[in-house]
């Protein structure tokens, strides 16, 4: 049985995103040419024919919006040229509880290039102040047009759903070491929609469990419903995945052999070390060594390795003799506790176990490297380090759980 390391939720990162241009693109094919017609004012009647495309930008984390418009007036007999001018509006967007786009559209003026005022017959018209009375009925009609091309545009609910309903079938991340990443997503949080340099993004994290399963096919988990949007201003990006790490003493063996095979130890009196093994047994790492010189025969060292929470370290304490039985070695080979070969073997043990963690690290983090989720949504992730549990000592390995911690994102544009 494995001990296993605290692993809280993990955060799957989902960016949704569009540009400007898209936006306009997707806008402009709904957009009627006939915007308003109707009262002006002061007796007039005006008609505003849309003349070209909107315009669209995003920054500030508003949409802004400029449409080139023809105003034309009359009054009894007469009628003005046509009058060149932009309305500008900007529209908000916030995401609904139930995976739609809220948008609030707000007029935000005309374009600069009409004159102060102009004649019409007997009147002085300030168009500039007229047109700010019809703002509102064109407005009226842009804005079920622009909430519904936005939606269009972005299709949330549809990418978020599916993205939800795949993260509860496992996932192979590496047919090499027959892999699987199994996710239990809990709940879904976003950021307040970003529209900057002409990109329009919404920031997603799905709040899952996460571990990597070695073996068969994990059984996928019942599907939940999608669950309602929860807003935070932010969260936390970090994913921390919990899998099984083994560390075989065949590779401690290999570790150990320059620093002790054919060396020696002591001063005044010496042994060299001809052959050694190691086993675990009582939570312990046991190390037999073959010795010849001053001392000829086996010596067993204990290490007992400790996990740290302090500064998330694992190293082998505790590292002495066993004297249980050793007879002769009490009374004629005491010199031996104060030689420098339980220091060699502390050592190498200690930084053996740092490299193979370190591997797991990089096995991880090239395991999770780019995931198939779904048609063509990918997770990417990279692991930046490695939270412990407590190690268990089994008869050819150290046994623990590790949390890989890093960031992890899937992009749906």
């Amino acid at each position: 049985m494995c001990a296993f390391a605290a692993a809280p939720p993990s955060s799957i990162n989902v960016s949704v995103e569009t540009s400007a241009a898209d936006l306009a693109t997707i806008i402009n094919q709904s957009l009627p040419k006939e915007l308003y017609k109707g009262q002006g004012g002061l007796g007039t009647s005006v008609s505003v024919l849309r003349t070209g495309p909107m315009a669209v930008s995003a920054t500030d984390n508003y949409l802004y919006l400029t449409l080139p418009v023809q105003l034309t007036f009359k009054y009894a007999l007469y009628e003005s040229y046509p009058l060149k001018a932009g309305l500008r509006f900007k529209v908000k967007a916030d995401v609904t509880p139930d995976w739609r786009l809220k948008t609030e559209v707000y007029y935000a003026g005309l374009s600069d290039n009409l004159a102060d005022t102009f004649k019409l017959g007997p009147l002085s018209l300030k168009p500039k102040s007229m047109v700010d009375g019809i703002s509102q009925p064109v407005q009226r009609l842009l804005a079920p047009i622009i909430d519904t091309k936005v939606n269009d545009a972005v299709q949330l609910r549809p990418k978020v759903a599916r993205l939800w309903q795949n993260a509860f079938s496992p996932t192979l991340v590496s047919k090499e070491f027959s892999a699987w990443l199994k996710l239990a997503p809990e709940r879904i949080v976003v950021t307040p929609l970003s529209a900057m340099n002409n990109q329009v993004r919404l920031s997603i994290g799905i709040v899952t469990g996460a571990e990597i399963i070695v073996g068969p096919k994990p059984a996928p988990a019942p599907v939940k419903a999608l669950p309602q949007v929860q807003q935070l201003q932010s969260f936390d990006k970090t994913f921390r995945i919990q899998l099984g790490t083994d560390v075989f003493f065949a590779d401690l063996v290999e570790a150990l052999k320059p620093v002790l095979l054919e060396k020696t130890f002591g001063e005044d009196k010496k042994i060299t070390v001809k052959r050694f093994n190691l086993k675990g047994e009582d939570g312990r790492l046991v190390v037999v060594l073959t010795a010849t010189g001053d001392f000829d025969g086996e010596l067993t060292v204990l290490a007992k390795p400790v996990y740290n929470p302090q500064n998330n370290s694992l190293s082998f304490e505790e590292v002495d003799f066993d004297t249980r039985g050793a007879g002769v070695l009490i009374s004629t080979g005491s010199w031996l506790f104060s030689s420098t070969i339980k220091k060699t073997i502390k050592e190498k043990l200690d930084s053996s176990i740092v490299e193979q963690l370190e591997k797991a690290r990089v096995k991880a983090s090239s395991a999770l490297g780019s995931v198939q989720i779904a048609g063509h949504v990918k997770l990417t992730g990279a692991v930046k380090s490695l939270g412990l549990g407590e190690p268990v000592v089994l008869n050819d390995r150290l046994s623990l759980q590790v949390v890989a911690q890093g960031e992890s994102s899937v992009s749906l544009k």
